[in-house]
């Protein structure tokens, strides 16, 4: 179906038309300009001299959060969230407000409702959103980056806006698992991986875990230090755009899967997790504070004392790129699980023996790092065949206290994920739901002694 609006923009014309596609906006001749002062623009910021025709604007229906007619001033509103260049990949986006006068009111409204029909489709259009803030994540603009970049978004959108902030450790939880399901559509965080991980194992805790983890989505807007997870999902510039990000919460179906989990993101031992550890003071650095403590960690030269059992899928380190490279060129989307109820834990009781089929380590090691996702902060490429629905978690061990030229040589190739072919990297896939580690102190087994990513 195509639709055609003429309009005007003072006493030029300009034609609006749709189709399956998106957006066309004809004829306006001030698309030149850029406008940084004020959010309501009746043009799109395009470099003069260069990039697309000026006069022509193609949106795609991912962009576009609204339409409507407004009787008083006879104006037609159209709100999107565009790139702030067109001319640069990946460009920052920022939200954009185009207003043109319509002679016929009746064509109008009638093509603002085709129009949104046609942008939403299968989506729904003003969602009710709860919006969980933590203040004191990363370097604490959590609240500023919500109201400046993802409020007029999500206002624009028509949601419904709930926000609450988070005011100590553990506090997700208890909202999501108390969270009456059928009043929101989403739970929004604005945080780093930490409140993430929190809803997550919120909703796990109750008796209707895949009804809740079905019913809400998730929606993530980076305000914390490493937003693994979203990079993970969007690549590292888009993934910390917050306009970007907030435009994923209204067109993006993130869901929850229906598997249970014990931590998130990653399960980590040794360097990286005292690195983490050893720098909560450094937040104010943003990223640098990971570079600081891996690196003080390196030069210590320490190995720490594990006993871990799990399951290996795959150790071969060739094998595991080849099906990487299969599963990427041959993407397929998985449907989501029907099953209803509480979800089952799988994992072996602590008390019975541990499976023949696991692999035991007892041994010293500097390096024990399980992802289900490739970064795990901007410019750290720490599981590069991590794949989102397979199944498994990637285990990237290394054992021992290799030299500090060999420890800092694995170093500078994680940006690129070819710190997998190093020598004393050891790279397995595991299988990630009945996947248990613990560490052993005499005969007591201590549970929760891992650092996990994002608490």
């Amino acid at each position: 179906m195509v639709r055609t609006l003429n309009a005007h923009k003072g006493s030029h014309p300009v034609q609006l038309t749709f189709d399956e596609q998106g957006l066309r906006i004809e004829g306006d001749l001030n698309a030149a300009k850029k406008s940084k002062s004020t959010r309501t623009v009746c043009c799109v910021p395009v470099p003069v001299g260069k990039g697309p025709d000026p006069t022509l604007l193609p949106i795609d229906n991912l962009y576009i959060l609204n339409a409507y007619y407004q009787e008083r001033t006879k104006m037609i509103h159209i709100h999107c969230v565009l790139p702030e260049d067109r001319t640069v990949e990946e460009s920052p986006a920022d939200i954009y407000k185009f207003m043109y006068s319509v002679d016929n009111a009746e064509e109008a409204v009638s093509f603002c409702t085709d129009l949104l029909s046609n942008v939403y489709q299968d989506l729904k259009f003003a969602k009710r959103l709860l919006v969980l803030i933590n203040p004191f994540g990363g370097q604490g603009k959590a609240k500023e980056i919500f109201e400046y970049h993802v409020r007029p978004i999500f206002e624009s959108a028509k949601c419904t806006i709930e926000v609450k902030c988070t005011e100590h450790q553990g506090h997700a939880i208890q909202i999501a698992k108390e969270l009456d399901i059928n009043a929101y559509d989403a739970i929004v965080t604005v945080s780093g991986d930490g409140v993430i991980h929190e809803v997550i194992n919120g909703f796990l805790q109750r008796t209707d875990a895949r009804e809740a983890m079905k019913s809400v989505s998730l929606g993530i807007i980076p305000g914390g230090t490493g937003n693994a997870l979203i990079i993970s999902l969007l690549g590292e510039k888009r993934g910390f755009d917050p306009c970007y990000t907030a435009l994923q919460v209204i067109k993006g179906k993130i869901t929850y899967d229906d598997h249970r989990y014990f931590s998130f993101l990653s399960q980590s031992y040794g360097i990286t997790a005292y690195a983490d550890l050893g720098t909560e003071h450094m937040r104010w650095m943003g990223d640098t504070r990971t570079i600081v403590g891996l690196l003080q960690e390196i030069f210590a030269r320490r190995s720490y004392k594990i006993q871990a059992a799990i399951q290996v899928v795959e150790s071969n380190k060739r094998k595991i790129q080849l099906e990487y490279r299969d599963a990427y060129l041959q993407e397929e989307r998985v449907p989501v699980n029907e099953s209803d109820g509480n979800v089952l834990d799988t994992i072996p009781p602590l008390n019975e023996p541990v499976p023949k089929d696991w692999l035991e380590i007892d041994d010293d090691i500097s390096f024990f790092l399980a992802s289900k996702v490739p970064l795990l902060a901007r410019g750290m490429l720490s599981h590069p065949c991590a794949l989102p629905n397979d199944g498994n978690l990637d285990l990237v061990l290394v054992r021992g206290s290799p030299s500090i030229a060999k420890q800092l040589e694995v170093f500078t190739k994680v940006e690129t994920g070819q710190h997998m072919n190093n020598e004393i990297v050891s790279f397995s896939a595991l299988l990630k739901d009945i996947l248990h580690i613990c560490l052993l102190k005499k005969n007591c087994i201590i549970v929760g002694v891992l650092q996990n990513q994002g608490v």
